[in-house]
């Protein structure tokens, strides 16, 4: 005991050595800064911007003094500028965005610079962005581009272009992320070193990094497609790792780790993916960005619940929700964290936390499909159609020697376009008119009990025979054998006690359906009411409310759902919620 006390004792009086010899040095290069200059601390800053931001906020600290001792607007912008870029390193939203207003006014009023004012908008959406405040986001986004366009400054049109991918992939619109991205890609490749730099600048890793994770996503929403998709989501993203390597990109490697771990992940090399997630948040310990948080936590909650250590994954999962409490914003990916604890819950029958989180799984689905229909119509009509009307214009330019192809070219182009928006209109105004009508139906059918319908067709089946059928097809009903995957023709035949073509002929006759119409009604309209009538039921993914409706997949459920409704059961849902939360 006396051995571990002195060693204890001593290990002590080490530390408390070590933090005071620490701390007297951070004050000694605190006070040796004052020999320097402006431009020698401006230099010191951009060594360390990305790779130490305590020493970074140090020397911004001693430039705000010269700056305010100087009244020098110009080294005033400065700092808010760059103070502003590294709070957004470290996480701290607010602040980033209050000084990065500061900027904005000083110049927009001090120094009369569009450009370093048009700049400022645009640092301000990147760090709406990283906080997950998407519509903040792309206005801001919309306003720097709106500069920039009119300018021969090609690399911020195109960094913004980028980060509106960026948005289109975080909203759920992978498809038009990678199109608008592979089309940058194609570009930045096609170009001489030279001219690489002039127009991309440093963008390159972001259209790497931002296809690599597009791809990812779109092989986690289609399954089917996994591997190839996953292939080509490797592809850029061993280039990107590469080439942050090379570059000593440390601020961008962290989301190429963090990427090639959620690969692992979904291949199902789940050691190999925690140390691939794991790196990402090492080397993340000095920026804290949520986004990026939030991806890492929720992955690594997903691996060890694979791993089938359920402590971990609770852990982690908790932490992806506390980064986004923390920020007070609402990722997408908090929708799986949720509903993985909720599930986790349940196993464990713990229905008070089982019932907390899906209780906040349906709030954030709210939010979050608010947030994604209304920035995603932003981008649609403020950004895809704004281009498409410049490359109608580009396309008059280039045909203007014949006026009448051009004519004809653009006509067809409006035609197109004004076809769009009156079918997305008149699909919207008839889904809501359909939805309408279905809750009426659904409601008419709980007052009134609905009759069995006979016609005056002759059957060659006696009716005491065709009342013990119906009977015991009353019952099948009752007792929700529908929901059997396994419910054919033969299945029910057993449960009425009789045979197939008997079977056939009644329920042709007194349903007047095919048999594979009266399963699929009788499945439709218990998902119907469930789904209104259950609000855990509703917090489902649409997979298992295939399941637990008799379907074998979710796209039998998704197109058996259409042709019975005429709408689609995420859009029933999502209106459901509205009106019967």
């Amino acid at each position: 005991m006396r051995v571990f006390s002195s060693s204890s004792f001593s290990l002590k009086i080490f530390f408390v050595c070590f933090l005071v010899c620490s701390t007297f040095s951070f004050s000694q290069e605190k006070d040796s800064l004052s020999q320097y200059s402006y431009e020698k601390l401006t230099e010191k800053f951009q060594k360390v911007r990305f790779t130490n931001t305590q020493s970074a906020k140090i020397y911004l600290t001693k430039i705000f003094k010269i700056a305010k001792a100087e009244k020098d607007d110009e080294k005033l912008f400065f700092f808010y500028r760059n103070l502003a870029k590294t709070e957004d390193l470290t996480g701290n939203t607010d602040e980033a965005i209050t000084l990065i207003n500061k900027a904005i006014s000083i110049a927009k009023q001090k120094l009369n610079d569009k450009e370093l004012e048009a700049d400022c908008i645009f640092t301000k959406a990147y760090i709406s962005y990283n906080s997950g405040l998407y519509e903040e986001a792309f206005s801001n986004y919309t306003k720097a581009y709106a500069y920039y366009k009119n300018t021969a400054n090609k690399t911020k049109e195109n960094y913004i272009l980028i980060n509106i991918a960026l948005l289109k992939n975080i909203l759920g619109d992978q498809d038009g992320a990678i199109q608008l991205l592979l089309k940058k890609y194609k570009n930045y490749k096609s170009l001489s070193e030279k001219d690489k730099v002039l127009e991309y600048g440093n963008s390159y890793v972001s259209i790497l990094s931002t296809l690599s994770n597009a791809y990812i996503r779109k092989a986690i929403k289609y399954p089917n497609r996994k591997a190839i998709l996953l292939d080509s989501a490797s592809i850029y993203n061993n280039i990107g790792l590469l080439e942050t390597e090379k570059t000593n990109n440390i601020s961008a490697n962290k989301f190429f780790k963090a990427d090639k771990g959620i690969i692992l992940e979904e291949r199902g090399n789940i050691s190999e993916a925690l140390k691939e997630l794991d790196a990402s948040l090492d080397s993340n310990k000095s920026f804290q960005q949520p986004n990026l948080l939030t991806a890492v936590y929720y992955h690594k909650g997903i691996c060890y619940k694979k791993l089938n250590q359920i402590d971990e994954a609770i852990l982690y999962l908790k932490k992806t929700d506390s980064i986004t409490e923390k920020t007070r914003t609402n990722y997408t990916v908090l929708q799986n964290a949720y509903y993985g604890l909720a599930k986790i819950y349940i196993d464990r029958k713990d229905y008070a936390n089982s019932t907390k989180y899906l209780q906040l799984y349906i709030e954030n689905d709210l939010v979050n499909d608010d947030l994604t229909e209304i920035v995603r119509k932003q981008i649609h009509e403020l950004h895809d159609i704004a281009l498409l009307k410049n490359e109608i214009k580009d396309l008059n330019i280039e045909i203007e020697d014949n006026s009448f192809t051009s004519i004809i070219i653009i006509g067809i182009l409006v035609i197109i376009l004004c076809g769009f928006f009156v079918f997305y209109y008149y699909q919207k105004r008839k889904n809501k008119v359909t939805f309408q009508k279905l809750i009426q139906q659904l409601e008419t059918k709980k007052e009134e009990k609905i009759s069995i319908q006979t016609t005056s067709k002759v059957v060659t089946i006696d009716d005491e025979k065709v009342v013990q059928v119906l009977k015991a097809l009353n019952k099948f009903e009752e007792k929700e054998w529908f929901r059997n995957k396994n419910c054919d023709l033969a299945f029910v035949a057993k449960k009425a006690k009789t045979n197939k073509t008997y079977l056939s002929k009644i329920i042709h006759t007194h349903k007047q359906l095919k048999f594979i119409d009266y399963i699929r009604n009788l499945r439709i309209d218990y998902a119907l009411e469930r789904l209104k009538d259950d609000p855990v039921f509703r917090s489902y993914d649409i997979k298992s409310i295939a399941e637990e409706s008799g379907f074998k997949s979710s796209d039998m459920f998704s197109r058996a759902f259409v042709k019975n409704t005429g709408i689609y059961p995420s859009y029933y849902i999502k209106n459901i919620n509205k009106i019967n939360p």
